[in-house]
C-alpha cells in the first residue's frame, strides 16, 4: 500500500485500518484496494472499501479477483465455514455493484490482472454453454470498458486499437446473441 506503510497496517486493529482508509484521497484509496491482502484485511474493511463511490471499475474488478473467487464460485454454500462465508458476502456485494454500474470506469486505472478476468469471463461462458451457473456472473456489457480490446487514450483523446483486434473477448461473448 502506498499511502499507508506495511508496519502501520499490520499492527492496526480493524477500526484503525478503517480510519486510515477513510483518511485517504481517491487515488490512495484505489491503490490501497488494489494491493489489499484479503486474508489480513478483515470483513469490515473489505465491506467499507467495496461500498465507496470513489472506487473505480478497474479497481473493483481487481479487488474482486484478489479475493480468490474461483475457490468458491461453484462451492456448496452450506459447506463453507464462517470466514469463507464472510469473504463470499463481500464478493457477492462487489459482483452486484459491478453488474449494476455502481463503479464507473476510469481510463487512468485499468485492471491489473486483465488475463485473469478474461479467463473468468471465458469460464463463465463455458458454464453457460454447459447450462450451469457459478455464484458470480458478470454482465459482459458492464465490464467491457475494462476487458475490451479497444481502449481510449485520455492523453491523445482518441481510441487506440491494438494490431490484432479482429476477434476480441467482447465480440466473442456478444456475437452469439446476434447470430
Amino acid at each position: 500500500m502506498l499511502p499507508i506503510t506495511e508496519r502501520e497496517w499490520t499492527g492496526a486493529s480493524e477500526a484503525e485500518r478503517l480510519r486510515m482508509l477513510k483518511s485517504l484521497e481517491k487515488a490512495g484509496l484505489c491503490e490501497a484496494a488494489r494491493t489489499l491482502d484479503w486474508s489480513r484485511a478483515g470483513p469490515s474493511v473489505l465491506r467499507w472499501i467495496s461500498a465507496q463511490r470513489d472506487v473505480d471499475l478497474g479497481t473493483a474488478m481487481t479487488l474482486f479477483l484478489n479475493g480468490e473467487p474461483s475457490r468458491f464460485n461453484h462451492a456448496d454454500r452450506d459447506t463453507l465455514n464462517e470466514a469463507d462465508r464472510a469473504r463470499c458476502a463481500v464478493l457477492d456485494a462487489l459482483c452486484q455493484r459491478i453488474n449494476c454500474g455502481y463503479y464507473l470506469p476510469d481510463p487512468r486505472r485499468q485492471m491489473t490482472e486483465l488475463a485473469a478476468f478474461r479467463a473468468w469471463m471465458e469460464a463463465q461462458d463455458r458454464d453457460r454453454m454447459m447450462q450451469r451457473r457459478g455464484r458470480w456472473v458478470f454482465n459482459p456489457i458492464v465490464v467491457a470498458p475494462m476487458i475490451s480490446e479497444i481502449r481510449f487514450d485520455s492523453r491523445r483523446r482518441h481510441r487506440v486499437m491494438p494490431v490484432n483486434a479482429e476477434r476480441g473477448l467482447l465480440k466473442g461473448l456478444i456475437s452469439p446473441f446476434f447470430a
